[in-house]
């Protein structure tokens, strides 16, 4: 398992609409937790899952934000994303943080 730098994802909504949908009206923090690598909020490295071709521990590799009020998800979970390296085997997660 590889552990990948930690890299902070900014929104920039390009469209009236899009700026619309970004952000909460109740919590600041939610919809800005987006990011690449590092480690994912609110999980242990035993909640990671294992590859289901080589069965060896998966490396995190993205954590998506919920957005706004509009599109939330599930009360401001987000969608961590793992990667197998040597089997480029992909698995998603929706997870409360």
């Amino acid at each position: 398992m590889k552990e990948i730098p930690e890299i902070k994802l900014k929104t920039n909504p390009d469209t009236e609409e899009a700026k619309k949908a970004v952000g909460y009206q109740w919590n600041d923090e939610a919809g800005t937790r987006h990011k690449l690598g590092g480690k994912p909020d609110g999980l242990n490295i035993e909640d990671y899952p294992n590859c289901k071709d080589c069965g060896e521990r998966m490396t995190f590799y993205a954590q998506i934000d919920s957005i706004g009020d509009k599109y939330d998800l599930a009360d401001c979970c987000a969608i961590h994303v793992f990667v197998c390296f040597d089997c480029f085997t992909t698995e998603s997660q929706l997870n409360q943080i």
